[in-house]
């Protein structure tokens, strides 16, 4: 039988024996940690892939690890001052396994996750704003929630807060992005208890529950203005309520429903909706442990194959700023007909219609990540936060042009960054060639100007094991220069080398746009052996000129001239270039 369960997260939970309050037993900001290599879980399902345990002994040890460690077994303990992100993966995996196991079993984590451990008799309820969500907590005892009650309205602040973060998460991830509702009929529970994780989402019956931390007392921090415990309140919330979308979607079902998707997914909607908290600055900026900076994140560690969960969330955000919130709404969307879909396929089905595919996004993408951070970031190209986010990691760097690497070896859609320094005695133009074992192996090039600007192309073919880019950049007007190599392949390892070299054209030469046919921009390129007055001229299918785009010497060289059809009805369309004697006419296609 295949177990269900991943190597899950570092955690400590010795100090819930006795129940011992987690803000008493730590005095300084704790560690956060995820569920896939805690020596706890790697301990557990070493001792189950060797047959040590029984599925039914593995799932309860790690519930145990997770809500009550005093149950837990003296072989798994490990003594460590860790929080953990979320328990929802765990429960996840006891979900979709429920029929594999015994009825005890499932009473038991049942009995755990409904918080049955919970002894306090002033359990009391509020109704958020909305009346969507009704809000269980605790005033006495371990549970209990900070009693601030500013506004003299009964209810603790702290509940007040949670009750705004929920109503505010439900109305922007499900009435204004547009995914799936999970409300019933009565109001959706959120419940408060001191536990190890940040939060966790629970399936009971048909629908969930969401448990969140009933503090937040030495967190992590984040960079909320009212502070880290509302900070680490909101994110935590929001990120509880898409799990909980998730499971009305498709019951956590299939590679959609895997840890690492539901994870970059939840954490994704932590900086949608309150991007001022930030709490996953702790996951790209580190690898947990504190001391060994951008291991896991793609800013430090492009060689990682996507998705890894939360330190791959900046993989997701790159989407959503390019697409908007909508086009993962279309893309869950998928799983609620097809549970089983692979989460790549439903991304490359909604790409379609916008004209692009899954290997030249992976591609722009890893370059948004090689051009962040306080060395790197430019003005006009990258992530909105760029500035704030790590310095990518760069595994090789070139100063003397002709050169070139390899063979490189790189996993399923990961990549290499190569930093390239401009010769001051370089003629002609960078060009950049890549060839590979398979095909699907592409490659981008983001050039740094002296003027301030930054510049890239792309070569995306998936189909071909050569990718070459020929720049139109003079090697004196650049600065600095990136090269992302990148393997699109989602299954296949591939080997590759990249050659960079410097050309300069023997003779004109005219390129048919590109793309074509094309929505809104494309480009026309064309090279000159010899500085030259050049015009071009964009004519209708009647033939009659309806604009010029050049009309200018320019230098010898390849060059490439983006081309704005915004204004224009879709049909096919002309374009003539004039350089001294020559005069050569290419069709190009709009379509809207």
């Amino acid at each position: 039988m295949r177990l269900f369960f991943t190597p899950i997260a570092k955690l400590l939970f010795i100090f819930f024996a006795g129940m011992i309050p987690f803000s008493a037993y730590a005095q300084h900001t704790l560690q956060v940690h995820t569920v896939d290599d805690h020596p706890t879980f790697q301990a557990i399902q070493t001792a189950f892939d060797s047959g040590e345990l029984s599925a039914d002994e593995a799932i309860l040890q790690k519930i145990y690890a997770g809500l009550s460690p005093d149950r837990l077994d003296a072989r798994f303990s490990y003594e460590d001052d860790t929080i953990i992100k979320c328990l929802t993966p765990v429960i996840a995996d006891f979900t979709r396994e429920k029929e594999n196991l015994s009825f005890a079993t499932i009473q038991e984590v049942n009995s755990l996750l409904m918080g049955d451990l919970i002894t306090s008799q002033q359990t009391i309820e509020h109704i958020s704003p909305s009346g969507n969500f009704r809000l269980i907590y605790e005033t006495d005892g371990i549970h209990a929630v900070p009693l601030e009650d500013t506004n003299g309205s009964g209810v603790p602040d702290y509940i007040e807060r949670a009750a705004f973060a929920a109503d505010s998460s439900y109305r922007h991830q499900i009435e204004t992005i547009g995914f799936k509702d999970f409300l019933q009929d009565d109001p959706y529970e959120i419940r408060f208890r001191n536990i190890r994780p940040y939060g966790m989402t629970s399936q009971s019956g048909s629908t969930t529950f969401i448990t969140i931390h009933n503090n937040f007392q030495n967190f992590p921090p984040n960079t909320h203005p009212d502070g880290d415990v509302i900070g680490a309140l909101y994110a935590t919330i929001s990120h509880e309520i898409k799990h909980a979308s998730q499971y009305a979607t498709s019951r956590w079902q299939g590679n959609s429903g895997s840890f690492n998707w539901i994870e970059m997914d939840a954490t994704l909607m932590e900086d949608v909706v309150f991007p001022d908290v930030n709490d996953y600055y702790n996951y790209i900026k580190s690898n947990f442990d504190g001391f060994n900076p951008n291991t896991r994140s793609i800013f430090g560690n492009p060689q990682s194959a996507t998705p890894g969960a939360y330190w791959h969330v900046s993989w997701m955000i790159y989407f959503y700023e390019q697409f908007g919130g909508e086009f993962f709404a279309d893309v869950w969307s998928e799983f609620i007909e097809d549970r089983q879909l692979p989460m790549f396929d439903a991304m490359q089905r909604n790409l379609e219609p916008l004209q692009t595919s899954l290997e030249r996004e992976h591609l722009k993408n890893h370059m948004w990540h090689m051009a962040s951070g306080p060395d790197r970031s430019a003005p006009d190209f990258g992530f909105s936060d760029r500035i704030n986010y790590p310095n990518a990691n760069f595994a090789q760097s070139l100063s003397f042009i002709p050169d070139s690497l390899g063979p490189l070896f790189l996993q399923p859609m990961a990549a290499t960054y190569v930093e390239v320094q401009p010769s001051n005695i370089a003629l002609g133009q960078p060009a950049i060639r890549v060839e590979s074992d398979v095909p699907g192996v592409v490659v981008g090039v983001l050039g740094y100007f002296r003027d301030g600007s930054t510049d890239y192309q792309l070569s995306s073919n998936p189909t071909a094991t050569t990718q070459l880019i020929q720049t139109t950049w003079p090697w004196a007007d650049l600065t600095d220069m990136s090269i992302a190599v990148v393997n699109a392949n989602r299954d296949n390892q591939a080997s590759y080398n990249l050659i960079v070299t410097s050309s300069l054209p023997d003779e004109d030469a005219i390129s048919q746009n590109y793309p074509n046919p094309f929505s809104l921009f494309t480009n026309i390129q064309f090279s000159l052996n010899e500085n030259k007055h050049v015009t071009i001229d964009i004519h209708d299918a009647t033939g009659r000129r309806i604009q010029r785009v050049v009309d200018e010497e320019l230098n010898a060289g390849f060059h490439s001239i983006r081309f704005n059809g915004s204004g224009l009805a879709s049909g096919v369309y002309f374009y003539r270039i004039i350089s001294g004697q020559t005069a050569e006419t290419r069709k190009m296609v709009l379509i809207r």
